[in-house]
């Protein structure tokens, strides 16, 4: 399997949680790990110890952005991408590349959620309209070829966009049944801060990106009215909120306003610039 897979996994302040990774993924498997925090302590640590891993060190270059650089690096014929905060089983890359080497041109193979109930299927494979971004599993060249990711999007919808994109170019999504992840809930993070300023930082973050993604997306595939047509009323909404919560629970509306930025910057056409203060050298 060492000559069909590559395993890469985009970090960021998430030490701890790649030394597991690493540690349960066969030696014989190449890793690559971008590390979007420069955490250059991990890349040492990590390359020292395993001849298989190579890290490579970047300032916050985002999710789907660090994915498409790691593809640059993969040489194998397929290549499956697992966020920090999860979690694969013993047969769940073997499985993996059964079912990519099964099927011949997909845009993408998700391992099953595990403890998700299912209805009885009889095959291993279910065609599926999206699949769950935290572990993915791509046929290289069909993946470098439809150029990977946007990387207008810094956080949130990059998957959606992915996914959408395939539909798009009548690439299909697969679930392998037989092949299982564990995901921790949503809004769960796999970043370990070091205190709470920093964290709730980073949240202020996330929500700004959460609204201009989740327009930009919009727009992208629906055109400027419709886009307008559902942006113009949730800026409002989010207006009225951060009034109200001035007044009520003012602990709230620095929140609200970076939602507010992050939905109108989107709006007019500014580009995904924000990021967190507490980034080295941004």
């Amino acid at each position: 399997m060492k000559n069909l897979l590559t395993v890469v996994i985009p970090s960021y302040k998430s030490g701890t949680k790649i030394h597991k990774h690493v540690q349960n993924i066969s030696k014989k498997i190449k890793i690559i790990i971008i590390e979007n925090s420069q955490d250059k302590e991990l890349k040492k640590r990590l390359e020292k110890k395993n001849r298989n891993v190579k890290v490579y060190l970047q300032n916050n270059i985002g999710y789907g952005r660090a994915i498409n650089y790691g593809a640059k690096f993969v040489k194998t014929k397929f290549f499956f991408v697992i966020n920090p905060d999860t979690k694969i089983f013993k047969e769940t890359l073997k499985n993996l590349v059964i079912a990519g080497t099964k099927i011949k041109k997909f845009g993408a193979i998700s391992p099953k959620l595990y403890g998700k109930k299912e209805k009885k299927i009889k095959k291993l494979i279910k065609l599926e309209k999206t699949l769950n971004g935290g572990a993915m599993f791509f046929k290289t060249k069909i993946f470098k070829s439809i150029n990977g990711f946007d990387e207008n999007i810094f956080l949130y919808y990059e998957d959606n966009d992915y996914f959408t994109k395939c539909r798009i170019k009548k690439l299909k999504l697969y679930t392998a049944l037989n092949a299982y992840f564990y995901h921790k809930k949503k809004g769960s993070s796999s970043a370990t801060f070091k205190n709470s300023q920093e964290k709730n930082y980073a949240d202020l973050i996330n929500a700004w990106h959460g609204q201009w993604s989740k327009f930009y997306y919009i727009k992208k595939y629906n055109g400027y009215l419709y886009s307008y047509m559902k942006g113009v009323p949730r800026l409002f909404l989010l207006i009225i909120q951060l009034i109200l919560n001035s007044i009520i629970n003012i602990k709230k509306t620095k929140y609200i306003y970076f939602k507010i930025e992050g939905l109108f910057c989107s709006m007019i056409g500014i580009k995904s610039f924000k990021r967190t203060k507490y980034d080295q050298n941004s």
